[in-house]
């Protein structure tokens, strides 16, 4: 079993390779010889950021710098974008590749703080928002501590009173920060902990119902002036789409035409082939099989694994030729879906792949820009809105990363949701938080990963004003039998996660309370009358969930 982390030291032209935390050697057996070839290939594609992590230099892209604030629109900041001092670390290693585990942890004492470094445009009062998890019993004994200049905030933390998602709340203070114009040190501690510092140790290090501790750990704060923000959610409000039509139908079907999706009899996966099974995909067998399900909408994956799209784009091709498809499958699945009224929306991840598209995301050099970046995705949604116009329910539903990837970029939300919105105004827009509070107010849906577990019925609370899901319609996105295609020659292997009577329920629950579910069943690439590409026995299971849900 390999566990935990790995190393690697250079010495004249030999690479030694150590893997940590379970005491069993990297090439131990020679059947190992083979993964230890494509893990060395791995680290010298890397070698410049490993450089970095060796060295104990903070990656450009992690460095602490001089953030510019925005007067018109809220600057997020990441935690790891501040000098840290005393206990204060960064889970993961300092590399390009910032995700998941990119927390702020080890707040011990008062003497571990963490400052940021920001540049106002006028002398003004900001409000503050933090975006933070941990233990409850560790937040209902803690106060978090705001200065700058000569003005020092303090509150008790927020303990939430939901068991539902968000894990990651924002706390937004109660108290203006005013910062003086040009540069301005933001610091941020926990203070006047209630209990001894043995209690503290005690609560950083209780493990969850999954044996994992869960301490108190900081992801990021968000800077905007009083103004702006009522001016953002009065502009947000007015871009609002309205999703009745999600609600009085139901429930929709979620597919993931996946590059690395496996095809029926086996064979080179979608992304090996794309072009080829682009081609094949017969529309007619596949709406057939979506009239069974009784789904209202279909959420169609573009972009997932790879950046391939299953259609033409000029955004694509003037970046890179050979990711793009002749046939335009995406219309030929608007028409042969709306002869039962049923609506497409697509799916879109904006970070799995891309590298190979358009490259580093933040950019190059010590100076990290990813401007670039968001011209590419703010083009290609427009691009699609206005070919699709309102035949699309929307050209971005499930914008996938956002919460661990997009955000971390301090991304222009306002524009993407309008380049999203431009052919088809009433478009909904997802940008997916994952475990967190809502990203922005200009995301329509609540968008996040449920896995395969039971839908949750997310509290009213959540959607109040100031609540976590503000401005958010609640749905739910979950999976039966997988994402990507589970088949091993022709066999599916992969059983729904729950009998027939459960989703009965699940789905009649979520109808009573009026959120919409768009449930995956793991599709087959090479779509085709000749073979099942859904597992028949998902399919059996929405008929009975369409019988008693819908009444057909």
């Amino acid at each position: 079993m390999i566990t935990r982390h790995l190393s690697c030291a250079c010495k004249g032209n030999r690479l030694r390779i150590q893997l940590h935390g379970s005491g069993v050697e990297f090439m131990r057996h020679k059947r190992s010889v083979l993964y230890s070839f494509l893990l060395l290939i791995s680290l010298l594609f890397f070698s410049p950021i490993a450089a970095f992590s060796q060295s104990g230099v903070l990656h450009p892209h992690w460095a602490p710098r001089t953030w510019q604030l925005r007067p018109d629109d809220i600057t997020t900041v990441m935690g790891f974008r501040a000098k840290l001092a005393g206990n204060l670390n960064v889970a993961d290693h300092p590399t390009a590749a910032v995700i998941n585990n990119a927390f702020i942890r080890g707040f011990m004492t008062e003497d571990d703080v963490m400052t940021w470094e920001v540049n106002a445009p006028d002398e003004a009062v900001y409000n503050v928002s933090l975006l933070y998890t941990g233990n409850k019993k560790l937040l209902a004994q803690s106060t978090l501590e705001v200065a700058s200049g000569s003005t020092t905030i303090t509150e008790k933390t927020n303990v939430p009173n939901w068991n539902t998602r968000p894990t990651v709340q924002r706390h937004t203070l109660k108290q203006a920060l005013p910062l003086k114009k040009g540069i301005n040190q933001v610091s941020f501690r926990l203070a006047d902990f209630q209990g001894t510092q043995a209690d503290r140790e005690a609560l950083e290090n209780t493990p969850n119902a999954r044996g994992n501790p869960t301490p108190f750990a900081l992801w990021s704060i968000e800077f905007v002036q009083p103004e702006a923000l009522a001016a953002i959610k009065n502009r947000a409000k007015a871009m609002k789409a309205d999703v009745q039509w999600m609600v009085d139908g139901k429930y929709g079907l979620f597919v993931h035409f996946s590059s690395g999706s496996t095809p029926f009899h086996g064979g080179p996966r979608l992304g090996d082939q794309y072009q080829k099974l682009v081609g094949q995909f017969d529309v007619d067998a596949f709406v057939a099989a979506v009239v069974e399900t009784g789904a209202s909408w279909v959420c169609f994956t573009c972009a997932h694994g790879t950046q391939h799209w299953p259609g033409p784009s000029k955004t694509i091709d003037h970046i890179k030729p050979g990711f793009t498809c002749e046939r335009d499958l995406i219309r030929d699945l608007i028409d042969g879906l709306a002869k039962h009224d049923i609506r497409l929306m697509l799916y879109y991840n904006p970070n799995s792949g891309l590298d190979d598209l358009y490259g580093p995301t933040y950019g190059k050099g010590e100076s990290p820009d990813p401007t670039g970046y968001f011209n590419f995705l703010e083009s290609l949604f427009r691009e699609m809105s206005l070919r699709y116009g309102e035949d699309l329910a929307t050209t971005a539903g499930y914008v996938d990363s956002c919460g661990w990837k997009l955000y971390q970029h301090d991304p222009p939300w306002e524009k993407f949701a309008a380049a999203i919105k431009a052919g088809n105004p009433n478009a909904p827009v997802g940008f997916s938080q994952n475990l967190f509070a809502n990203l922005t107010p200009f995301s329509d849906l609540v968008v996040s990963d449920g896995a395969g577990r039971e839908p949750e019925i997310l509290p009213a609370v959540l959607f109040e004003e100031g609540g976590q899901l503000e401005g958010q319609y609640p749905a739910n996105w979950c999976y039966m039998d997988g994402w990507s295609s589970r088949v091993r020659n022709g066999t599916f292997t992969a059983p729904p996660r729950f009998s027939a009577e459960q989703y009965i329920e699940f789905f009649k629950k979520a109808d009573e309370a009026d959120m919409p579910i768009t449930i995956n069943l793991s599709m087959t690439p090479d779509v085709s009358a000749d073979h099942p590409f859904f597992n028949p026995v998902c399919i059996e299971i929405m008929k009975q969930v369409r019988q008693a849900v819908k009444g057909y």
